[in-house]
């Protein structure tokens, strides 16, 4: 059989979230599948990865449209991420580099959705996967098994927390495009759900989760932890988030507990990640407030640095209001990490009996709960104890191969 996945996320040079599913996938089922011939397709170079199998071929699509398309977008991101956007031309150059991102997206889709219907084609795939929702195929020249991977539906229940040409692009288009397909893989039981219900899909959707790697998520030691909490300027005893920094990561329910924690001033707040397509108020509110000098942004950090960061910490919080799966929850569990965490979405089927969850909104009892942690060392060895556990039900390999027989199937359909 062969089949092409689409994996334009691994062009590039940081990756996060759906980069993050697609790496570990391809690593594994290089590994478990010797039979069938893969054609991995990206918009670029393929990066993060390296085909070691003879069965596989990398197929890229490099074209000018596409390099002005990315040239406008990083023009417009580094507009729209300066902290001062106060001057009425800024604000005009980043609107007027708006439409232009969102006119040149969509002539990009088509003249992309040409080519790969025609690589498609001539290559003679049986089984087409895509993995990032905005780029599933338009429309296939040839009779392909259709299959795609459903993250989340942020851009149906938290529109508001996307940006608008993304948001208009999963309404009008991704959605219409996902009914169509003969597999849709869902990363929760909660997403599939979801699916069903809300968005009104009927075609076949199998839940398979997500995990955490091992190489990157363990039980760091002493001398790690020490050497990552000088890098960064961490002086005290830590409560750690990691996330994109974005509204709908609930950061300012955080935030507003930690102000009011009794202890707070013993113990910073190291917040990791990059900052979102909205920085909305809250960096603001953290300056303006009584903790400011004890609240650490990172920004990125490297793979190597997470399992430290996340051992060290005395507690891990993720007030999220909604995931598709919630992997940091997993992440942290893994590397050892006490979690406190939301009840809502998939976040319950991650944690299992692993975490303390709350509910997003309820600031006093997250402050509460948070400072019953940080001041009961049996409780958070109880939830670090149950989080490793817990923990070693998820693994890739077992991911893959279920993936792997879903794409199977198809063939036999």
């Amino acid at each position: 059989m062969k089949i092409a996945i689409e994996a334009h996320a691994l062009s590039q040079d940081k990756i996060t979230g759906v980069g993050t599913v697609i790496l570990h996938y391809m690593n594994e089922l290089q590994k478990i599948d010797s039979h069938n011939e893969y054609y991995i397709y990206t918009m670029d170079d393929l990066k993060h990865v390296e085909i070691r199998n003879p069965l596989w071929r990398h197929v890229d699509f490099k074209y000018a449209l596409k390099n002005i398309r990315m040239r406008v977008w990083h023009a417009w991101n580094r507009k729209r991420s300066a902290r001062s956007q106060n001057g009425i031309m800024t604000r005009i150059s980043i609107l007027i580099l708006r439409i232009m991102k969102i006119i040149l997206e969509l002539l990009d889709e088509a003249v992309f959705s040409i080519k790969l219907a025609s690589s498609i084609k001539i290559n003679r795939i049986d089984v087409y996967l895509g993995t990032s929702t905005y780029y599933y195929p338009y429309f296939f020249l040839s009779p392909v098994k259709k299959a795609g991977i459903l993250y989340d539906l942020v851009w149906e229940l938290f529109p508001e927390t996307m940006e608008f040409g993304n948001k208009i692009r999963m309404k009008l288009f991704t959605l219409r495009n996902m009914k169509k397909l003969d597999l849709l893989v869902a990363i929760s039981s909660n997403t599939k759900k979801d699916a069903h219900e809300i968005l009104g899909i009927d075609n076949r959707i199998d839940a398979i989760p997500l995990a955490a790697d091992s190489a990157i998520f363990y039980l760091a030691g002493a001398s790690a932890i020490s050497t990552i909490k000088k890098k960064y300027g961490i002086t005290k005893k830590y409560i750690l988030s990691v996330c994109t920094l974005e509204p709908r990561k609930n950061l300012k329910s955080l935030l507003a507990a930690y102000r009011i924690m009794p202890s707070r001033l013993n113990y910073q707040l190291v917040l990791v990640g990059m900052a979102g397509w909205i920085n909305s108020d809250f960096f603001s509110d953290i300056e303006n407030s009584d903790v400011s000098e004890n609240v650490l942004i990172t920004g990125y950090v490297s793979n190597t640095e997470l399992a430290p960061l996340y051992t060290g910490a005395e507690l891990f919080v993720f007030p999220t209001l909604y995931e598709g799966f919630g992997l940091p929850v997993l992440e942290a569990m893994q590397c050892g990490c006490p979690v406190i965490t939301s009840n809502t979405s998939s976040i319950p089927e991650v944690a299992g009996d692993a975490a303390i969850m709350v509910g997003p909104f309820d600031v006093e009892g997250l402050s509460q709960i948070m400072e019953k942690s940080v001041s009961d060392p049996a409780l958070r060895k109880k939830l670090r104890d149950r989080g490793l556990k817990r923990s070693r039900q998820f693994s890739w390999d077992a991911s893959a191969r279920r993936l792997l027989d879903s794409l199977m199937s198809l063939n036999l359909q």
